[in-house]
């Protein structure tokens, strides 16, 4: 299998996560509008974002379900809205209001979340609701990695599917946005890039 490839869904600059992964030698960053199935065909693990254009993305449905097939990984942020894969449900936002419903709970280790105290993600600035308001509803044999509210919905899941390869969704805003501090931010990146690689 080949390397890292992350599509970048919105004009402007690239992310930190993405500026972090293009000084990885098997990476490739690719605008959405350029991108084409054997890009996804010569990838090991995928990363998208918050912004991605999900009814463009159904036209490469073929390939992704290959590359996972075959043990790809793939690490989504943001809402679910098309049924890009079998077993992938739309968003549900919470519908209580207040700080006690955006409360975060970790509710398994990862490796995604090493060297990070997902408590200090709840708010930004003082603000909390940043890192979500919802759940992308976790496929079958899905495992909860953070909870959200009181009901603890699974903003964050990893998914090993039956055919092969693995999904991480987080349902909110990109998750190296959520950190205030700029290292726990880079950490984040990281360990999203190791995670996508197998490599954690």
């Amino acid at each position: 299998m080949g390397g890292l490839l992350c599509v970048q869904s919105h004009l402007g600059p690239p992310s930190l996560l993405f500026e972090e992964a293009a000084t990885r030698d098997n990476a490739v960053l690719v605008n959405q509008t350029e991108l084409r199935a054997d890009h996804i065909a010569d990838a090991a693990g995928l990363i998208t974002t918050m912004h991605l254009d999900q009814i463009g993305l159904m036209d490469f449905g073929t390939a992704l379900t290959a590359m996972l097939d075959r043990g790809g990984r793939w690490f989504f942020n943001g809402h679910i809205m098309r049924p890009l894969l079998p077993g992938l449900q739309a968003f549900r936002p919470i519908k209580q209001s207040g700080i006690e419903a955006l409360r975060l709970t970790p509710l398994a280790n990862h490796a995604v979340f090493s060297g990070i105290d997902r408590a200090s993600l709840m708010t930004r600035k003082g603000v909390a609701g940043f890192y979500g308001r919802g759940c992308n509803p976790m496929p079958d044999g899905a495992t909860a990695i953070t909870g959200l509210g009181p009901d603890r919905l699974p903003i964050d899941w990893d998914w090993q599917r039956p055919e092969g390869g693995r999904l991480f969704s987080h349902a909110g805003n990109d998750l190296t946005g959520a950190p205030e501090d700029d290292a726990d931010a880079r950490t984040l990146a990281r360990n999203i890039i190791a995670w996508t690689l197998g490599q954690e």
